[in-house]
């Protein structure tokens, strides 16, 4: 019995080594000898009441060269749903994934992010971002492909956040010639399309053996067990991710309501997100330039596409839209104030639009 169980014991381990060893030999092997340059890249999101912004963010990326775009939307009381129609002459999709989001899956973004390696694509390579992130080359000329190629071997190739500051810039693009931003210490990740990620996150796969490049083409190195932050640099060598993390006052207010409730509340009142600080100084912002050539003729793109008459009808129903959680949100501050005034209050930290202000004086 014993030499039985001894036997079963080496038995398992020898085929755990052969698979672990046959995993690693078809990433070498994908990775060396069947990889080719880089030229279809795949954009997937996941998005909720972003009507207002998706237009944009989806010609943004195909500027640089994303050749197949994939929103999964959910949960979206908003018009997203008239942007399938919209956008019909253009290598984008929009997949509805409410049964998703509400199936209790532990995780459903990364669940989605997942199931994109396990569908037949022609894509060389998949990336995954939120709709206020945008990624940027730093010449504002390259595409993501040119960037993956320039880079050379990897398997997956991240990105550094750098948040974009413009509080008091109403329904604003993303890039001007010239902004302000603030180095952070998060990444978002470009995957080669034959890796198959077990442990992930929004951020970055957390798998052993894979061969993870950042954007200077050195060697990825993480500073957190989630592989999800590096230490901040300045200057990004190839590319970045353009984070707007709150746009302006009145958007930030506008978008608190599409997160969790608050901590120990009772979620049919307090429908506000719990994991967003407001507005805070920044003392040293860095400005990025771009070439003016290079910035007109991704001005001229955008504008030919985003003032399009087909989009007039789309856009006034989207800012209503903004304009209506505005309101709401700035309802249920009005009404719970003063019993939650330390949560508000991390809310909304350096928001001092006059109903705020209205709102912080009659306590």
């Amino acid at each position: 019995m014993e030499k039985n169980t001894l036997y079963k014991e080496r038995l398992s381990d020898i085929k755990s080594i052969f698979f672990s060893w046959k995993k690693q030999f078809k990433l070498w092997f994908n990775r060396y000898i069947t990889s080719k340059e880089v030229h279809h890249v795949k954009l997937v999101a996941v998005a909720k009441n972003e009507s207002m912004y998706l237009p944009e963010w989806i010609f943004h990326h195909l500027y640089f060269g994303f050749s197949e775009i994939e929103i999964y939307y959910n949960g979206c009381d908003d018009n997203t749903k008239e942007l399938s129609l919209l956008l019909k002459d253009h290598p984008v999709k929009f997949i509805n994934s409410d049964n998703i989001f509400t199936s209790g899956i532990p995780a459903p973004q990364v669940h989605v992010y997942r199931s994109c390696f396990e569908i037949q694509t022609a894509a060389d390579a998949i990336m995954f971002l939120d709709i206020d992130e945008f990624w940027v080359p730093v010449d504002l000329n390259k595409t993501i492909s040119e960037v993956c190629n320039d880079v050379g071997i990897f398997d997956s190739l991240s990105f550094q956040w750098f948040n974009k500051l413009e509080k008091d810039s109403l329904f604003t693009s993303a890039l001007q010639q010239e902004i302000k931003v603030e180095s952070a210490r998060q990444i978002k990740t470009l995957y080669k399309a034959y890796l198959r990620p077990q442990q992930m996150n929004p951020h970055n796969t957390l798998d052993e053996g894979v061969l993870q490049k950042f954007d200077d083409a050195k060697t990825l190195k993480c500073i957190n067990a989630q592989n999800s932050q590096v230490d901040s640099s300045n200057t990004p060598l190839n590319g970045y991710i353009l984070h707007r993390k709150n746009r302006s006052q009145y958007e930030y207010i506008a978008m608190l309501l599409r997160g969790r409730p608050l901590a120990n509340q009772d979620s049919t009142v307090f429908e506000l997100k719990n994991n967003r600080t407001g507005f805070y100084n920044v003392s040293n912002p860095i400005t990025f330039n771009y070439n003016t050539t290079s910035y007109v003729e991704y001005r001229k793109f955008m504008d030919k596409h985003l003032q399009h008459e087909k989009f007039t009808d789309y856009f006034k129903t989207a800012k209503e839209h903004v304009d209506s959680r505005y309101l709401q949100v700035v309802k249920i501050v009005g009404e719970n104030y003063l019993a939650n005034k330390q949560g508000f209050e991390r809310l909304l930290a350096g928001v001092t639009l006059s109903e705020i202000e209205i709102i912080r004086n009659r306590q």
